[in-house]
C-alpha cells in the first residue's frame, strides 16, 4: 500500500469537488478493499456477523460522508479506512452482543463467513479500549496496529508510507503489542 499516484489523483479531484471523482475511486479500490476486509474480520475478536463486502461499503461510506475531510494522499485515506474498518467492526459487535440483537445466541446464515466460537463483545470492546489508550499516548504505535491488524498491511509496505525501514515498523509493533497486552484485562 504505497503511495499509489492514481488514489492520490482522485482524492485531489474529490478535494476539488469533480464528478465521478469517488466512483472512480472506489472503483479501482474496491477489490484490495474486500482483501482488506476478509482479513480484518479474520483477526477481528468477538462476535462479528458482518461481511466483507458490507464492511467496505460501510467503511467506505463512513470515510467518504465527512465532506469536509481533506485526504493528503493514499497513505492517508488507507490509515482514516482502516480505522473506519476498526469502527464499523465495533458497531457490529456492540449491535450484535445486544440481547435485543439475539446476544449470547449463536446465529447460523448461509454466507461467507460464520461467527467464531468463544469470542465475546466484551474481548472486542476490551481491545478497542486498549488500542484508544494507546492512540492517547503514541497515536503514531496505534496507527501501526491499526493499519496492519485491521487493514492486513505487510510491514514493508507500512515502511515504506513511513519512510522508515521494516525494522523500525516491528520495533513499534512490537512495543504497541506489549502495551496492548498490558492494557487489556488479564481474563481474555
Amino acid at each position: 500500500m504505497a503511495e499509489r499516484p492514481m488514489v492520490t489523483t482522485l482524492l485531489g479531484a474529490m478535494a476539488r469537488g469533480e464528478s465521478g471523482a469517488q466512483a472512480q475511486l472506489y472503483a479501482i479500490v474496491y477489490d484490495e478493499l474486500r482483501r482488506i476486509a476478509r482479513g480484518a474480520l479474520r483477526k477481528s475478536p468477538g462476535p462479528v456477523t458482518i461481511e466483507p463486502t458490507m464492511l467496505v461499503h460501510e467503511a467506505f461510506l463512513k470515510l467518504a460522508g465527512d465532506a469536509s475531510r481533506e485526504l493528503s494522499g493514499s497513505h492517508h485515506f488507507y490509515s482514516l479506512l482502516a480505522r473506519a474498518m476498526r469502527q464499523v467492526i465495533l458497531d457490529s459487535g456492540r449491535l450484535n452482543g445486544t440481547p435485543r440483537h439475539g446476544g449470547g445466541l449463536v446465529r447460523t446464515s448461509l454466507s461467507e463467513s460464520f461467527p467464531r466460537e468463544g469470542a465475546r463483545i466484551e474481548d472486542l470492546l476490551a481491545v478497542d479500549e486498549a488500542l484508544q489508550r494507546l492512540e492517547s499516548m503514541d497515536p503514531e504505535l496505534a496507527e501501526i496496529v491499526e493499519l496492519h491488524f485491521f487493514a492486513g498491511v505487510p510491514f514493508v509496505e507500512i515502511a515504506a508510507m513511513r519512510g522508515v525501514t521494516e525494522r523500525t515498523v516491528r520495533r513499534h509493533w512490537d512495543a504497541a503489542r506489549a502495551f496492548l497486552l498490558d492494557a487489556m484485562p488479564r481474563s481474555l
